[in-house]
């Protein structure tokens, strides 16, 4: 059916063309109006649309796209949720296979341990200081010119990584580069997206995109350390870089939009405006605003413990799982089998939510984490595959599970178009934690050669990260000045 809408499409452009140039041939315009075929070309069915018949650019591609969804009862949206989720598969589910380059590294260079987790580490403060200017670009630019051009810079960085020759050169091109385009491709400017499209099932939609990085973290891993043994960590940089710059451009050039609304739409496809639009405004919280609100700073606190351990995890858990006697590839599944149980936990959290309130889920993922972390410690003293499967679901479908319900909480409590600022400004606890831990648990293993440490610090961050969220759903939604 797909193949035959196209032909015609195709020959009623064909007569278009040959009646601008004064051939008013009917043959091809009797063969594209067939039952069943619009006369028209398909983007002329959308409000503001202002294309000539022959159209091909991403304009008019992302028309025909719209149309044929509109067809099939499918809201735009969800096209949206898609794009996010290949972008955020491929971006942070890269970030999330650093631990293979971790090892492959410490290999190839013999650095020690923490000068070489401190190049992640330096990505993450660059992601920190940067992320607020993301937010900034955000808001005035919108996902479609933003996020092509962050892919780029991402490009740029993870060839130059191909190059380095010395660890501050991997400083400069992962740590600033990567780190910067991290900010503008990462969790605050995607979540930023979200309640833009979709009110009534912003939990869901959050958690279809976020779960790209779940999948990709697994995927990505696993094609990494395949990548490494292969080709070298160096032109696995290089392959990484060109996909992300063939794939991720075109496709949030294509795609992406404003608004539902510039598209004649409303949010969840519904035919009304939802209350809380109708309520709020476009302009709703500003940053000053929100700042203003105890719930704010409830939020920074937890989202910069959600940075520390998960963070240090990424980049610790494939070194871990080799002290304990295990392969690299053995190692790297359990970590991309993280991504899963994180995928999962998201997609279960993010509905929940919607239906249950975001309080409890916070109290149970909370408990499902220290779990988790309580299986690593019986780990360490007797490294039994049981201990390491029980840390990978507990705390991935638990911990690691909430992201989506952290950003719809946010949008919950401080509606507006401001909301891409407030969550990057929320996000620069991100990268306090996620800057800090990573490089901590190295220095603390270079001292002790243990990571007995590092468990009992991501253990207390896990229990402030939930008695934090909780408290902060327990306030009243701010009230706007």
């Amino acid at each position: 059916m797909a193949g035959r809408w196209f032909v015609r499409l195709t020959l009623y452009n064909l007569a278009c063309r040959e009646n601008q140039r004064g051939i008013h041939n009917t043959k091809y315009l009797r063969l594209a109006t067939l039952p069943g075929v619009p006369a028209q070309h398909p983007a002329y069915s959308l409000p503001g649309a202002d294309l000539s018949p022959a159209d091909w650019s991403p304009e008019g591609c992302a028309h025909m796209i719209i149309q044929w969804l509109a067809k099939r009862g499918i809201y735009y949206g969800w096209a949206v949720i898609g794009v996010m989720f290949v972008t955020l598969f491929m971006a942070l589910g890269l970030r999330f296979a650093f631990g293979v380059f971790y090892v492959a590294i410490l290999q190839d260079t013999g650095w020690a341990r923490g000068e070489t987790a401190a190049i992640f580490s330096i990505s993450m403060a660059v992601y920190a200081l940067t992320i607020v200017l993301s937010g900034a670009l955000f808001d005035r630019f919108g996902p479609r010119r933003l996020f092509p051009a962050a892919a780029v810079v991402l490009c740029v960085g993870l060839v130059l990584c191909s190059t380095i020759t010395s660890v501050w050169r991997f400083y400069l091109y992962y740590g600033v580069l990567v780190g910067a385009s991290f900010a503008m491709l990462g969790f605050p400017t995607h979540m930023a997206v979200v309640p833009r499209w979709f009110v009534r099932k912003r939990g869901l939609a959050s958690a279809l995109a976020l779960s790209g990085v779940g999948i990709g973290s697994l995927l990505i891993t696993l094609l990494t350390e395949r990548l490494v043994l292969g080709i070298g960590w160096r032109s696995t940089y290089v392959v990484y870089g060109l996909l992300i710059l063939a794939v991720l451009v075109p496709l949030n050039l294509l795609i992406h939009r404003e608004s539902p609304q510039a598209l004649g739409l409303q949010p969840d496809g519904a035919a009304e405006p939802p209350p809380e639009l109708t309520a709020n405004g476009t302009e709703g919280f500003t940053l000053r605003a929100a700042m203003r609100a105890p719930a704010w700073w409830m939020l920074l606190v937890a989202v910069s413990m959600i940075g520390f351990s998960s963070m240090t995890m990424v980049v610790h858990q494939t070194r871990l799982s080799l002290d304990l006697g295990y392969d690299l590839g053995t190692a790297s599944l359990l970590f991309g089998m993280t991504g899963i149980t994180r995928t999962a936990g998201q997609l279960t959290w993010g509905s929940l939510s919607d239906r249950f309130g975001r309080s409890p889920i916070y109290l149970t993922v909370t408990v499902l984490g220290l779990l988790g972390i309580a299986c690593l410690f019986l780990a360490r003293g007797s490294p039994q595959f049981i201990y390491l499967a029980g840390f990978t679901l507990l705390f991935g479908f638990g911990y690691m599970g909430l992201s989506p319900v952290y950003a719809s909480t946010v949008a919950d409590l401080f509606p507006g178009r401001h909301l891409g600022k407030i969550l990057s400004m929320l996000d620069i606890g991100f990268g306090v934690g996620a800057s800090s831990g990573p490089w901590l648990a190295g220095y603390l293993f270079d001292r002790t050669g243990s990571y007995d440490d590092m468990l009992l610090l991501i253990s207390a961050s896990v229990v402030v990260t939930g008695v934090a969220m909780y408290l902060a759903t327990r306030q009243r939604p701010p009230l706007l000045a």
